[in-house]
């Protein structure tokens, strides 16, 4: 597959590259990023690389994970990084912290939500899963229009192949008239 460039109201979304590892490389070393993706930790320039020179074009040309970098324009800074698993139908997501509470992850979640459903044949749900207690994240998908599916059993791997405790969600098409009330015992009333 080759790869798609997306367009917002705000965002460009298209293929993270080489001249974004400084930025990957920066961003993968916040501490919350330990704690909530399975990125390697310590993160490394030498990640970095490995990221955006290997593994990102690998994944587009077989169409298994189709990854995209957030920019505020055409060849602009990175912010943060989106990707779909395309066997799963399943979204991952981070953004640099100095960019956080700008609603732009949500943004981008839409378009590559919108993109699968027109584009992706087959598509009919887009699920998302992180660790529990990952209320930003959590946050992001609920914005998005994710229905929260967490049950007592939900997991994601962890950086170590283990299972952890997880959350997770899934939308259609179309969001269900009440998926956002069905964050309430995860989130409470957070904003």
């Amino acid at each position: 597959m080759q790869p798609v460039a997306l367009r917002t109201a705000r965002l460009v979304l298209d293929l993270p590259v080489e001249g974004d590892v400084a930025r990957v490389a920066e961003y993968c070393t916040d501490p919350l990023f330990e704690e909530y993706l399975t990125t390697p930790w310590p993160y490394t320039e030498a990640h970095a690389r490995g990221f955006l020179t290997e593994y990102v074009p690998s994944a587009w040309s077989s169409g298994g994970e189709l990854t995209w970098a957030l920019r505020a324009e055409q060849g602009g800074p990175l912010l943060g990084v989106i990707s779909l698993r395309t066997d799963a139908r399943e979204v991952g997501y981070w953004l640099g912290s100095e960019h956080r509470g700008s609603a732009y992850m949500t943004e981008a979640l839409l378009a590559v939500c919108e993109w699968a459903f027109a584009e992706l044949p087959g598509t009919e749900t887009v699920t998302w899963r992180a660790n529990a207690g990952n209320v930003g994240s959590a946050m992001v998908a609920r914005a998005a229009g994710f229905r929260s599916t967490t049950t007592p059993e939900t997991t994601v791997p962890g950086r170590d192949g283990a299972d952890l405790v997880g959350w997770s969600g899934e939308r259609g098409a179309t969001p269900d008239a009440d998926a956002y009330e069905s964050w309430a015992p995860l989130l409470g009333g957070a904003a």
